[in-house]
């Protein structure tokens, strides 16, 4: 019997800890998601448990936005859009603003750039995926970017070769 679990919470360091734990111990696994997004950094550690795993099976329901989104670019286990996901949010990514009472010693420009350079990567991603030329110039507008039922035909879920 495959084990179904249900993960409807933010991409973020505890969260993403213990849906690691769980999946870790079940050799069979259906896992639907709804997410309102969270930490890249967190999703790329989900991705890496995601993508060991023997036997998964990823099911996106209700709705997926921002960093659950690198669930239909960078996960090598079957990921399924279920009848009621109705929406899927893309943005780019950004990082909060520190050091208005002290010093920072951290280089702007230089996070800046490095964060820009990640922006265009999962830019080229999205229009793999098949995001349209006008969807990809809103995204790097910095504009919210929200895909529909009506949308999803189109999409082509990435698989490495």
């Amino acid at each position: 019997m495959r084990y179904t679990y249900y993960f409807q919470d933010e991409i973020d360091k505890e969260p993403v800890q213990e849906l690691i734990d769980i999946l870790v111990q079940m050799e069979a696994v259906d896992l639907f998601v709804t997410t309102p997004g969270g930490s890249a950094w967190s999703m790329d550690v989900l991705m890496h448990a995601i993508n060991q795993h023997p036997d998964i099976n990823i099911y996106l329901t209700g709705y997926i936005a921002s960093a659950g989104t690198f669930f239909l670019t960078d996960c090598t286990q079957p990921v399924y859009l279920h009848d009621n996901l109705e929406w899927i949010l893309f943005h780019q990514g950004d990082r909060p603003v520190e050091g208005e009472f002290r010093k920072n010693p951290l280089d702007r420009h230089e996070l800046y750039s490095n964060l820009k350079k990640v922006n265009d990567e999962w830019a080229a991603k999205y229009k793999k995926l098949g995001l349209n030329s006008k969807e990809i110039k809103r995204y790097n507008e910095g504009d919210d970017v929200v895909l529909y039922k009506k949308d999803f035909n189109r999409l082509k879920i990435a698989r490495p070769e």
